[in-house]
């Protein structure tokens, strides 16, 4: 039943088109069992586990664990890299790259690369106001994981709140505290990490040689003071005229943004800024793809031919009620094998 049910999973990991990835875990997985029988599959069952060939087949020459074998968009992929891919493809059944064809060697690159090769394309699509975007809610979220807000200092606060607005004779309502509870927590974690950011910060107001001023050892443009002036004051006050301190005071404000900027370029890895943007630019492109409703229905049929094969005791969703999960799925299918198809991949 869990192989039935891989086709429901979210789309969560950016990394595998399910296509692809059954088809290549499938063959893997024969590999260990018995012979394929399907003309698509690749032939494994001259391999084995421990890496010795079966009946008549010449021993396999294995490479050095540094040694590149592939090349995609001409990112470098090394067999320790690939031995460790294939060693989770398989529950470590199969743990060398060189023991595979060709053919399984080329699925197994495509599989890996697809992070790359994303990455690439939203390194070109992405504006820098994305990439700032979606970087500083990861080194947000990296940073929440630091500080910890009590449920009892979220309540503290709440009831101070709620304090504060009968004293005040207020209207409004006042909503419960499970209500709010989990977006006050983010809130007062939000404002911790800021806090600890603003620590000790220097803010000069220059305003000489394009320079309006610097936080810290950032020098900040008389043209982004403009802007954020611009923004808080929605077109009604003018750099050129407001005083040294209304300056200081927006300099103040910038500050928190220009810190996160410098602190997500020095706090997260390469690794994690291209996973970061690559899931991003796959999520919009998997949301604006088309999926036709017969797409749809057939690949629903496929899993009730699954699990009535299978014999499950489970029932297995209704259609409407797996609908959307299938299409975010076929979507990501339809926009991996695009990317994909323009990849140049050379084996080594």
């Amino acid at each position: 039943m869990k192989k039935i049910f891989v086709l429901l999973c979210t789309v969560t990991g950016l990394f595998v088109t399910q296509a692809s990835a059954d088809g290549l875990k499938n063959s893997l997985t024969n590999m260990m069992k018995k012979k394929e029988t399907t003309p698509a599959m690749v032939d494994l069952s001259t391999l084995s586990v421990n890496g010795k060939p079966r009946g008549a087949q010449a021993p396999v020459k294995t490479r050095s664990s540094k040694a590149v074998v592939a090349i995609v968009n001409g990112h470098k992929i090394i067999k320790k890299d690939a031995d460790a891919y294939l060693a989770k493809r398989t529950n470590g059944q199969v743990k060398n790259f060189d023991l595979l064809p060709k053919k399984q060697r080329i699925r197994l690159i495509k599989e890996m690369s697809v992070a790359d090769v994303a990455s690439d394309m939203a390194e070109k699509e992405l504006s820098q106001q994305e990439k700032t975007a979606v970087l500083t809610r990861i080194w947000m979220q990296k940073e929440a994981k630091k500080v910890n807000v009590t449920d009892a200092q979220v309540e503290e606060l709440y009831e101070n709140m709620k304090k504060r607005a009968l004293e005040n004779n207020s209207t409004r309502p006042i909503p419960e505290f499970s209500a709010i509870k989990n977006n006050m927590k983010m809130q007062m974690t939000e404002k911790a990490i800021i806090g600890k950011l603003m620590n000790d910060v220097k803010i000069n107001v220059i305003n000489a040689n394009m320079i309006a001023g610097s936080i810290n050892d950032i020098y900040i443009s008389i043209e982004d003071a403009k802007n954020a002036l611009q923004s808080v004051s929605k077109g009604k006050a003018n750099w050129e005229t407001i005083s040294d301190r209304d300056r200081q005071q927006l300099l103040q404000m910038i500050a928190p943004s220009k810190l996160i900027e410098a602190a997500l370029k020095k706090d997260l890895t390469e690794t994690e800024k291209k996973m970061a943007l690559s899931n991003y630019w796959m999520q919009n492109k998997i949301m604006k793809t088309d999926v036709s409703d017969k797409d749809l229905k057939e690949a629903y049929t496929k899993l009730e031919k699954a699990s009535q094969k299978a014999k499950s005791k489970k029932k297995l969703p209704t259609f409407e009620q797996l609908k959307q999960t299938l299409q975010m799925q076929i979507a990501k299918e339809k926009v991996v094998a695009d990317i994909m198809k323009s990849a140049k991949i050379k084996l080594k």
